[in-house]
């Protein structure tokens, strides 16, 4: 019942506030389809399968999935929740333009019967599992799903939730079977087979001669910007970008100023003396703390905040700053109380469900194991392998510090509360969830502790925010482009930042993780060489100006110069280093490295079929791949890897015997394939994060064609 309740008080605290929620949307949809703003009628969202996806679609399946998450979470959505529910709703509209297709032409559907099992026959959703599981012992009771769906016939409202909660499992389950569907088809040939049995035990020793490229120091090349856009043109597609913009920006913290500390200094020495002379300390304390837990009732005193021990009743701690926050305590009472307490471990084991002769083989269990408890055995590894609470079973079964009013069920309060002293109590206890075997911890106690916590931030008062934001709108305003900005910011002593590669649907930039504002403004309003007004970005205020953008496609050779330039002084040092490699005369490569001179060298490296390293010159797959391909005794020209010149000579090389059977190999592909899964964030309608396989979900986005146009409008 108590879960019942619990779903009860969640339906009605939500309400209000998603119906306010949806008449913002309601209202902002009326303001697109106007043709206010800076959108005009444009109002397209993006598109799916050639399926266009309209603002007043996408925001359906957004409200849809704010109650959902009201109802799940007990709250209305957070700023930083609607990010994830957009993306939701989102992932629910690709789901539907995209899969659905998929799974009516293969005739993947869920019947009644299996939207039914989901819900309260043998294969249950987890979600509603997890719901319908006592935090108290951690089981899963199936009765109070039927109770609960009796129930909500009597309330519309409660009904309506959970249908639209219940209208997403079959959803999940149609994409659960098209993917396993996919994986049943994955066959592993037996060459693949053999290609990974070879890879992994073949192997070739080899000796190499090498000259890094730093062997030639940097100022003796010269690198043109002809030649650097020549490289990028020959190299196109090594340098394609999607679209991003950029900008430098300087951040204006907002923090206290001196007087703002002395003031709070005041005011906490204030309150101080008004909780050493509160009548009720718990009101007191809760009216004027801006933390939680103003006022805390304890039984056990080594949980005393370390400031009071030691104190006397009444007695109130001078103030502390203590995460930044000024802090001051007050042991408001240090005795005897009117309830007993006690300090109790459990651990369960279960007998819903079983026969007459089976509950009697639990009893029997449990006797055993108080048994080896009393010859010493270990209640916390007991607990850990016996106990059906999950809630605490690898905590030692630790229950800690419980009252007689508590709300543990009354057989197991009337054994502790009858027990005196401490230890195991002699006989299984049983109550509706099973046979339980309790240590006491700590006797059973009437003492009771109290005490009152008062924390008030730190804050800027509204002289110092308005001075703050008076300089960084002086920097607006004083700035017409990106030059003027950076020597004002300079004048200033202003710190000038600078971020690249923002995407349409990025929301930090820099180490501000809550910037979205910045990036709608360079893609709906900016310009290169724009000045922003000053945007509000917790706790800082952000001018900005914007330097560049890059469209889709290959990257502008400023926005990667320095990448292209040490890539131009490689390829020039590499035709230095092969022309005096081909001047030295022998084939000895310690020889050779001797007559090359400074930073020539030559070594030996066992290497395998699958290494991607080369021992003694780093990362080098396609060197690697060449040693294979040598006979023993051949030796290699000159050649060029990431970060040098190299040649290679076999010395040895063993390729294994063939196998008879390869199902070894064949289940190691498959395994691997199938390890190759991702986590679609919120995807495609659960609060937790579903995996698929990622090649899977890239075919079918890609041959969506997916054009996403959020950026527009969040």
């Amino acid at each position: 019942m108590a879960l019942i309740n619990t779903l009860r008080k969640r339906m009605g605290k939500i309400v209000v506030g998603v119906v306010a929620f949806s008449m913002v949307a309601f209202i902002l949809a009326d303001f697109l389809q106007s043709g206010s703003g800076l959108i005009g009628n444009d109002n397209e969202i993006g598109e799916v399968a050639g399926q266009e996806i309209t603002y007043e679609e996408f925001q359906r399946q957004v409200d849809e999935l704010s109650y959902v998450f009201a109802v799940n979470q007990n709250r209305n959505p957070l700023t930083e929740d609607l990010a994830m529910i957009r993306e939701q709703a989102w992932n629910k509209l690709i789901l539907e333009e995209a899969y659905y297709p998929q799974f009516e032409k293969l005739g993947i559907t869920v019947t009644d019967a299996e939207a039914i099992d989901m819900v309260q026959g043998n294969n249950i959703n987890p979600q509603i599992r997890q719901t319908f599981t006592d935090p108290n012992t951690g089981l899963f009771q199936r009765e109070n799903i039927v109770r609960y769906l009796a129930s909500i016939n009597q309330d519309p409202q409660q009904k309506a939730a959970w249908l639209t909660f219940e209208n997403t499992l079959s959803p999940i389950r149609k994409l659960t079977r098209y993917e396993s569907l996919l994986d049943k088809t994955n066959y592993v040939t037996k060459a693949e087979a053999k290609a990974a049995y070879e890879a992994q035990t073949s192997n070739v020793s080899v000796e190499y001669f090498y000259v890094p490229f730093y062997a030639i120091p940097d100022s003796t090349i010269e690198v043109s910007r002809s030649e650097m856009e020549k490289y990028l043109k020959d190299h196109s597609e090594e340098f394609q970008l999607e679209e991003s913009r950029s900008l430098n920006y300087v951040l204006f913290p907002i923090e206290p100023s001196a007087a703002d500390s002395a003031y709070m200094l005041r005011e906490i020495n204030a309150l101080k003396k008004g909780l050493e002379n509160a009548q009720n300390d718990s009101t007191y304390a809760s009216i004027n703390s801006d933390g939680f837990q103003p006022f805390t009732v304890i039984n056990d005193p080594e949980m005393l905040p370390e400031v009071l021990k030691g104190l006397e009743k009444g007695a109130v701690t001078e103030p502390q700053i203590i995460n930044g926050q000024y802090q001051i305590y007050k042991l408001s009472e240090y005795g005897e109380g009117d309830e007993y307490y006690s300090n109790v471990s459990h651990i369960l084991l279960p007998t819903q469900g079983q026969t007459p002769d089976a509950k009697e083989n639990t009893r029997l269990m449990a006797e055993g194991i108080i048994e080896q408890l009393n010859n010493g055995a270990d209640f916390a590894t007991l607990a850990a392998m016996n106990s059906a609470d999950q809630s605490n079973s690898q905590n030692g079964g630790l229950l800690g510090w419980v009252g007689e009013s508590s709300s543990l069920v009354q057989p197991f309060k009337d054994a502790i509360f009858s027990f005196d002293g401490t230890g195991v109590i002699p006989e299984p206890v049983e109550t509706q969830f099973g046979y339980h075997i309790i240590r006491v911890n700590e006797p059973k106690t009437t003492q009771v502790i109290k005490y009152a916590r008062i924390v008030k931030d730190f804050y800027a008062s509204d002289e110092t925010l308005n001075e703050i934001y008076r300089q960084a709108d002086l920097l607006s305003v004083n700035s017409t482009d990106v030059a003027s900005f950076k020597s004002t910011a300079e004048a200033s002593g202003y710190t000038v930042r600078n971020a690249s590669g923002l995407g349409k649907n990025d929301t930090r930039v820099g180490t501000i993780t809550d910037a979205r504002s910045v990036v709608l403004w360079l893609y709906n309003e900016a310009s290169t060489g724009d000045v922003s007004e000053v945007f509000e970005l917790g706790n800082y205020y952000m001018t900005a100006v914007m330097t560049g953008k890059q469209e889709k496609g290959t990257a502008k050779l400023d926005a990667i110069a320095n990448e292209i330039e040490v890539k131009v002084r490689n390829e020039k040092k590499a035709a230095i280093i092969k022309e005096k490699i081909a001047d030295i005369v022998g084939d000895d490569f310690e020889a050779m490295s001797d007559v090359y001179g400074s930073g020539a060298r030559a070594g030996e490296a066992d290497l395998t079929l699958s290494s991607n390293s080369f021992t003694g010159i780093g990362f080098a797959p396609e060197a690697v791949g060449i040693a294979f391909s040598l006979n023993e005794g051949e030796k290699t020209n000159p050649f060029v890897v990431t970060n040098g010149v190299l040649m290679v000579r076999a010395v040895t090389k063993s390729i294994p015997e063939e196998l008879e059977d390869y199902a070894t190999y064949i289940a190691q592909v498959q395994a691997e394939r199938q390890a190759q899964k991702e986590i679609i964030t919120n995807f495609p309608l659960t609060f937790a994060p579903f995996f698929i396989s990622e090649r899977l979900h890239k075919a079918v986005t890609d041959f969506a064609e997916i054009k996403d146009l959020r950026y527009k409008f969040f």
